[in-house]
């Protein structure tokens, strides 16, 4: 048997038959297209029989039948991921990653309605209503990320890379590729000065006037978003704990405690700023042009450094090396 250092990995190849990818078959992306198929029927429904008092707050786009489309081509593109026949799944493929992406920017609202909920504990007001559509909202938001997790295991076979991992093991992985992270890290922070510092700046000098009790811990939160996060994921500190920490000094960081935090704050931004914020922009319906490009240029400049990240600290290749049992 050969050494392992002159093992290689074997690719998986575009044939469905020899193996089927794992991810395209876990159980939450199943779930994930019967809360699509819910979704869409019960848009149906509302758009026939009459609206909820809090779907009329949904979304900022169109008549309520809207939201079914999205959710439809998603599930429809859904089920066929794992056809035989490359051509149909190539077409699945951009079926699922449109309506995935369709209805996210739907349910934008999600986002500014989480960071709402983080207020409330503080004393800031809400309704049932808004209760209400934020829930809504978040499943239809739970639904796309479900079936957008099984397009990538797809999409790697069709590019002939490992499903598991999405490496080419026979081309060594290239660090140098990488360091646009780094570059979207600091675009991230640039852009969070140009939009929070002034603002922030506004809120010491106004004292806070009006505010509820516990707002300056979400100005806090938003703060670290745009500067300690951006910063963690691009060096080495947010890969292993620093050395004063003690116990823990020098031990991984746990990847979840910055992805989860990063997509999700730049996937709301750029939903949110990024495609309703400039939508709205160019119908002439909003002003505050240099503040929404400076949030969505955060949010795109966080998207860099997590998929930076991600692919450091992504842990070893499940596929077995060729010789291994």
């Amino acid at each position: 048997m050969a050494d392992n250092e002159n093992q290689v990995r074997i690719p998986l190849r575009d044939e469905p038959d020899r193996r089927t990818p794992r991810a395209a078959t876990v159980p939450y992306s199943l779930v994930a297209a019967i809360l699509g198929i819910a979704y869409a029927t019960a848009h149906l429904i509302w758009s026939l029989a009459g609206l909820p008092s809090f779907v009329r707050s949904e979304s900022l786009f169109g008549p309520v039948w809207l939201g079914a489309i999205p959710a439809a081509v998603a599930v429809a593109g859904y089920f066929f991921l794992q056809h035989r026949r490359t051509g149909v799944r190539m077409v699945a493929v951009c079926a699922t990653s449109l309506g995935c992406t369709a209805l996210g920017a739907y349910c934008l609202l999600l986002w500014p309605g989480l960071a709402q909920l983080l207020t409330v504990p503080f004393g800031e007001p809400i309704s049932s209503s808004e209760v209400g559509a934020i829930a809504l909202r978040g499943i239809g938001t739970a639904s796309a990320l479900g079936m957008a997790t099984a397009v990538v295991p797809v999409t790697r076979g069709l590019r002939h890379v490992c499903v598991d991992c999405g490496r080419n093991h026979a081309v060594p992985d290239d660090a140098e590729a990488w360091r646009w992270g780094r570059v979207g890290a600091y675009f991230a922070l640039t852009c969070f000065a140009i939009r929070m510092v002034p603002a922030v700046h506004d809120w010491i000098v106004d004292g806070g006037r009006g505010d509820p009790a516990g707002f300056p811990v979400f100005v806090a939160l938003m703060v670290a978003a745009g500067t300690i996060l951006p910063l963690a994921l691009t060096h080495r500190w947010g890969e292993y704990w620093p050395r004063w920490l003690g116990p823990i000094a020098r031990r991984p960081v746990p990847r979840w405690m910055l992805l989860v935090p990063g997509w999700m704050m730049s996937i709301g931004l750029g939903l949110y700023f990024g495609i309703g914020g400039l939508t709205a922009l160019l119908l002439g319906k909003t002003g505050g042009a240099l503040e929404i490009l400076a949030y969505t240029g955060w949010g795109v400049g966080l998207a860099a450094a997590c998929a930076a990240y991600a692919h450091r600290t992504r842990p070893a290749c499940p596929t077995p090396l060729i010789g291994e049992p």
